[in-house]
């Protein structure tokens, strides 16, 4: 399934400047987004994934002052604070939740009412698509499992409104290509929703998002992103953790600075067996947290990174002190999810190097803390039984 990574990159919108052609849109001609409404647009994209947010508040702002009626800026609004929720928290302040809601809601107002208004304007309706998505991201991670499927669902009928529109609008292809992607592979994990009638086609919607890598302009790095995921997690026949590496290395290109595409990064790296290398940008992850660069709670996604990677080389008691490190990531006031993750992962670790009594604590360590992320049933297995696998598995932890 997607992670909030992937799932926060699917709705930024426009790529970075620097790597589209000009807009099939044509502001100009249109006259929804000026130029320099597209200006402050883009300028809050790059603001995002740097993880520059109260900027890109203030960008999304001005180019909302710029034509109030559109709602790309009130998506904009809404997906910062998804990204704060995710990354500058580590899922760990869910008083940023119920902001995010009414914030998704009052996109999804202004779009109505919009595209009721210029039904003809195919970007209208895909922002219209994309808060639907939002609001169906917010059901799953609330476990409202068919009330998620029906709002995606009214997400793709609303995009696909739009690609009817403007078939040369290769962004629109995007929700698209990720229903059927993401149709086809959620029942496979989620039991209820198999019991509903999905026309998703996984093959599929992996080639149109690789059309729309290759010809989008405001969904490319969106599209690449989500490629990123497919081709390091998809069980099917899709897994490619070379490509995956070389999709996120052309994304930390246009933003060398941004945490959550290092640790990307660090993932893509790790799965594609590159263990040596891994350990090495793992290291300098945690040096740019150290000096500042990085804040301070991604401790826990390097410290994790540098340790399942050690762990993979045979460096047991090297890996280990890497899970202490992460152990000491916090996020409004108590351990973040990481730090619980990393609890786990030391306490498997040492079921492994045959230290039962401290993996013990470890694990109670993790089950203490409040099950905000699912973890708690994995430190109860370990509580049960001694860890059995001498391999650590996928450096993040599993979703909630």
């Amino acid at each position: 399934m997607p992670s909030a990574f992937i799932l926060l990159l699917t709705l930024l919108g426009p790529a970075r400047a620097g790597v589209r052609a000009q807009p099939w849109w044509r502001p100009q001609a249109s006259g929804y987004i000026t130029a320099e409404m597209d200006r402050w647009l883009m300028q809050g994209i790059d603001d995002i994934y740097r993880m520059r947010f109260e900027e890109a508040a203030s960008d999304a702002r001005a180019a909302m002052a710029l034509n109030p009626e559109h709602p790309n800026p009130y998506l904009g609004l809404a997906g910062i604070l998804w990204t704060r929720y995710v990354y500058e928290t580590d899922q760990g302040d869910d008083s940023l939740i119920a902001e995010f809601a009414r914030k998704t809601q009052e996109t999804i107002d202004v779009g109505q009412r919009w595209v009721k208004a210029h039904p003809e304007d195919a970007q209208g309706l895909m922002t219209l698509g994309a808060a639907y998505g939002l609001s169906s991201r917010l059901d799953i991670i609330r476990h409202q499992w068919v009330k998620g499927y029906l709002e995606g669902r009214k997400a793709v009928q609303i995009t696909r409104q739009a690609v009817k529109a403007n078939p040369e609008c290769w962004d629109c292809y995007l929700g698209v290509g990720m229903y059927d992607y993401y149709t086809d592979v959620y029942p496979r994990f989620i039991g209820v929703l198999a019991k509903l009638v999905l026309r998703g086609d996984r093959v599929r919607g992996i080639k149109t998002l690789e059309m729309v890598a290759e010809k989008g302009h405001y969904s490319k790095i969106n599209a690449m992103a989500l490629l990123v995921e497919i081709y390091t997690e998809d069980q099917w026949g899709a897994r490619d953790p070379e490509r995956a590496l070389s999709l996120i290395r052309q994304l930390r290109a246009l933003y060398p600075d941004s945490a959550m595409l290092h640790s990307a990064e660090l993932v893509a790296l790790y799965d594609a067996g590159r263990w040596p290398e891994t350990v090495k940008d793992s290291e300098e992850y945690l040096r740019l947290t150290r000096t500042g660069k990085y804040q301070p709670l991604e401790v826990g996604t390097g410290g994790v990174a540098l340790g399942c990677a050690l762990w993979r080389l045979g460096r047991l008691p090297e890996a280990l002190a890497a899970f202490r490190q992460a152990e000491s990531a916090v996020s409004a006031g108590k351990p973040s999810r990481w730090a619980v993750w990393a609890h786990v992962r030391a306490g498997q670790l040492e079921d492994v190097m045959g230290r039962r009594q401290e993996a013990l604590a470890d694990y109670k360590a993790a089950a203490d803390e409040p099950d905000t992320w699912g973890l708690r049933a994995l430190a109860k297995a370990g509580l049960k039984a001694p860890f059995k696998d001498p391999q650590p598995g996928p450096i993040e932890p599993p979703d909630a």
